[in-house]
């Protein structure tokens, strides 16, 4: 008997012992099933489906300038120098030999050159002047005061006051085909046209089809060229001194010194000058010592 009870214990202990196995491997099982879900954080073929990538908005086709009109110039920022701004114009290129260019061009400092259409040295004196990086301008001829006289002649196919309009905008047209690389317009004598309001509205209509700026180079002090200018929307400024009325370097000096104060005292000036070779002596030694007193720039640069 006693045999017979200590074999049903045996197996009793068994079966026992087989369940917490059992039951201690299921466990173990839904344990490591929950874990490994976890980890994926999705459903199996999920990582195929890439999430949908947001579409870009369409963008914008650029706006069209409208036709006849100048573009709008860039906002320019205040110079990094924090000095004042001074825009040199030399005029009268083109009748000049070339060497006398190249050496005025010689400056490093940045300005602008005005070129005479229909010279014998028009295309290679805005040639010289592109290739060193100076700003090229057409120096347009108009009939100045007490024309005809000795001085008084503006030269071949300039606007002339008694032209009718279709033939002062062809001639417009002409000049400013026959200067390359130009990028700006100012008048040479003219003091006989810019007071007229009509004849310079046909003149600057012209150079606003060719995106040009205008320079009123104030040959006549009662000249609107600068307010029609701004009526029609052509970036323009005017010119406060001239350098070489009296081509003495002293009186130049003087001239380059009223110039500075302007600069100093309103942020900028617009100074005209002209190619004689007393002007590009005396700028060859102006030009230096007025280095940290004013920035040099270009004409276009002062337009508004």
């Amino acid at each position: 008997m006693v045999n017979r009870k200590g074999g049903r214990t045996s197996t009793t202990r068994l079966a026992v012992l087989a369940a917490l196995m059992f039951a201690f491997g299921l466990g173990l099982g839904l344990l490591l099933t929950s874990q490994s879900c976890s980890r994926k954080g999705r459903l199996p073929g999920d990582e195929e489906q890439a999430p949908a990538k947001p579409r870009p908005a369409p963008a914008k086709p650029p706006a069209r300038p409208t036709p006849g009109r100048p573009e709008p110039a860039p906002a320019r920022p205040a110079p990094a120098s924090g000095l004042p701004r001074l825009a040199l114009v030399i005029d009268d290129l083109g009748y000049a030999p070339p060497e006398l260019v190249t050496r005025l061009c010689a400056q490093t400092v940045a300005f602008s050159v005005a070129v005479l259409p229909y010279q014998e040295h028009t295309r290679e004196s805005a040639q010289i002047a592109h290739d060193r990086g100076k700003e090229v301008m057409l120096h347009l001829p108009m009939e100045p005061q007490g024309y005809p006289a000795p001085g008084k002649d503006p030269g071949p196919d300039a606007v002339m006051f008694d032209l009718k309009e279709a033939e002062i905008r062809a001639r417009v047209r002409k000049a400013l085909a026959d200067v390359p690389y130009r990028k700006g317009v100012n008048n040479h004598m003219g003091s006989r046209i810019t007071p007229d309001r009509a004849r310079m509205g046909w003149v600057l209509q012209e150079i606003r089809a060719s995106r040009c700026f205008f320079v009123d180079s104030r040959t006549e002090k009662e000249s609107v060229a600068f307010d029609v200018a701004q009526d029609l929307g052509v970036p323009t400024v005017q010119r406060k001194v001239f350098l070489d009325d009296d081509k003495s370097y002293a009186e130049m000096s003087k001239q380059w010194q009223r110039a500075l104060g302007i600069a100093k005292k309103e942020g900028q000036v617009l100074m005209i000058g002209h190619i004689y070779p007393e002007t590009v002596a005396a700028l060859e030694k102006l030009i230096p010592a007025a280095k940290g007193q004013v920035e040099f720039v270009r004409a276009g640069e002062l337009v508004k």
